[in-house]
């Protein structure tokens, strides 16, 4: 007998001994599981790999059934506070693995506190409308104004996702304000008092 028939036989010896349910004390069934991971079709979905199974939550056994829960930490990388919850099923006699993707969140770091964008884009165009001098503007020789974001909403104000949400609501606060007072987006975060028409 090779090895990877080994492996399996001892997985299905594993769970044949066990009850049908949730499954209490899932260390040995990762370590088993995890050594036949890759004789189950389908266990490359989500880039899911044998490793991450040491992540397994929520076991439950339905012969031929095996499902789980597994948090997945990829949308962290690009800023999120939240884990992904992905649940698996394993069918022991098919040698089939299956994602079902949308498992909902999991809030694993504290959320960003609500910053809202509209105030301080009228407290600046205020600013702005009355010339003003203020550490968040620079004023150009030619009358424009710019608007420096790294001052507003500095990078270490809260998660990456969270920093340009709120740049991009108060962009979009500020430039209808600044129109109804006369004012223009020349080009990216720069105004320009609109010239009456002569």
């Amino acid at each position: 007998m090779n090895g990877e028939n080994l492996a399996m036989q001892l997985l299905q010896r594993h769970l044949a001994a066990l009850d049908p349910g949730a499954i209490a004390d899932i260390g040995k069934l990762v370590a088993l599981l995890a050594g036949c991971w890759h004789q189950f079709k389908g266990t490359h979905a989500q880039g899911m790999h044998a490793g991450k199974l040491a992540r397994m939550e929520a076991a439950h056994w339905e012969p031929p059934l095996l499902s789980f829960s597994i948090e997945r930490h990829g949308a962290m990388a690009l800023g999120s506070t939240r884990a992904e919850l992905q649940h698996w099923r394993v069918d022991l006699r098919r040698l089939q693995a299956s994602c079902i993707k949308d498992r909902g969140y999991r809030q694993l770091l504290p959320r960003a506190e609500q910053v809202k964008a509209e105030p301080i884009a009228t407290e600046l165009a205020d600013a702005i409308s009355a010339g003003r001098a203020d550490d968040r503007l620079k004023w150009g020789h030619d009358g424009t104004v710019r608007v420096v974001l790294t001052k507003v909403f500095p990078y270490g104000s809260g998660y990456m996702q969270t920093v340009a949400g709120r740049r991009k609501r108060f962009r979009a606060a500020l430039t209808e304000l600044l129109a109804a007072r006369g004012w223009r987006e020349v080009r990216r975060d720069v105004y320009s008092r609109e010239t009456p028409a002569g």
